[in-house]
């Protein structure tokens, strides 16, 4: 690992400004996420094999040794911002970054070559429990895949699951709860290495969910502007008043350090740089509180549309609070930094 002092590029591509109009036009196409939130399994399948067949995404983390595009973090940032920008229902997160974080920090070789590239293809959708199978897990009522820990070892399912999806905050991504009821659980990783494997897959997947925060409060942003625009009150757009121009501005730098939080942890990632283990967690707690604090402010600019189950700012809203307590909480985000910084 490099040095502390080593920075990481923050330099833009044009082949990542190619990646974000590709997804956003992807997922613009897809159904709309109120059509399918309420089905039993929550997403579209036959978006999700065109998602692989069409544009790879599900590969998008997988080394290409195992049959992936072997693509870094800087890459997975701008895919889980449009993610987060159209409140993608389908288990994206759960499979393409969090069970694939956890199979590659396990360092088991027989495993990765196994089962990542059915991940990787989209025809093997996974998910991980990293608190053991009695906590709702997300996505585990369409996983074929379960990695899952018993407090010590790791251990991938692939049979035998009975999975039930339950109400939750979010009604855009599901989660369910799971028995197993027959199969065998094979061994993934060292004997006792389940808590080692699972620090390190989590500070990776929070990086995504952090991008993903930051997208969804872009476009909480987005449709604050617009109606600030349109709406009009003594003949005026609402927008022209200052209370209303101050609050998106404030949505606006929240948003922008938002970004640009997750882009830096991102870009440590793929540098490897020392500073990833506190930027990974800097960003978890910065993107969860700027996405759930711009979420309630776009509800606030829409007035009293803004309440109601037609518009999308209570989706927003909803996801904003869950994705905030997914992978740790923001208290437990600034334990881990002061614990990292030696305070």
């Amino acid at each position: 690992m490099s040095a502390v002092s080593t920075r990481p590029n923050l330099s833009a591509a044009a082949e990542h400004d190619e990646l974000r109009r590709t997804v956003r036009q992807f997922l613009a196409d897809m159904p709309p996420v109120r059509s399918v939130m309420e089905a039993t399994e929550g997403f579209d399948r036959a978006a999700w094999r065109r998602m692989a067949e069409q544009v790879g995404l599900q590969a998008l983390l997988v080394p290409e040794r195992y049959e992936g595009l072997g693509q870094g973090a800087t890459e997975a940032n701008v895919v889980f911002e449009e993610m987060g920008r159209a409140l993608y229902s389908g288990p994206y997160f759960a499979s393409a970054a969090l069970a694939v974080y956890v199979l590659l920090c396990s360092g088991d070789e027989a495993a990765c070559r196994d089962l990542l590239p059915g991940i990787a293809a989209g025809t093997t959708i996974a998910t991980a429990a990293l608190d053991g199978s009695s906590a709702p897990i997300l996505h585990g009522h369409v996983a074929d895949l379960l990695l899952v820990t018993d407090g010590s070892s790791l251990f991938a399912v692939d049979a035998g699951i009975q999975a039930q999806p339950i109400d939750s905050l979010d009604l855009t991504r599901k989660l369910a709860t799971v028995k197993f009821e027959r199969g065998s659980a094979r061994p993934v990783g060292k004997e006792g290495g389940a808590p080692k494997t699972i620090a390190a897959a989590t500070d990776r997947a929070l990086v995504c969910l952090a991008a993903e925060e930051a997208g969804g409060a872009a476009r909480c942003l987005e449709m604050s502007v617009a109606y600030a625009k349109q709406r009009e009150q003594f003949g005026r757009p609402i927008g022209s008043f200052q209370a209303i121009a101050h609050r998106c501005v404030e949505m606006l730098q929240r948003v922008e350090f938002a970004r640009a939080a997750a882009r830096y942890a991102a870009s440590c990632l793929d540098e490897e740089t020392g500073e990833f283990p506190i930027a990974a967690r800097v960003a978890a707690a910065y993107c969860g509180q700027a996405y759930r604090w711009v979420a309630g402010e776009s509800i606030q600019v829409h007035g009293g549309i803004g309440f109601t189950w037609e518009h999308d700012a209570h989706l927003h809203y909803r996801r904003a609070w869950a994705d905030e307590a997914l992978l740790g909480t923001t208290d437990q985000h600034y334990l881990a930094i002061a614990d990292r910084l030696g305070l």
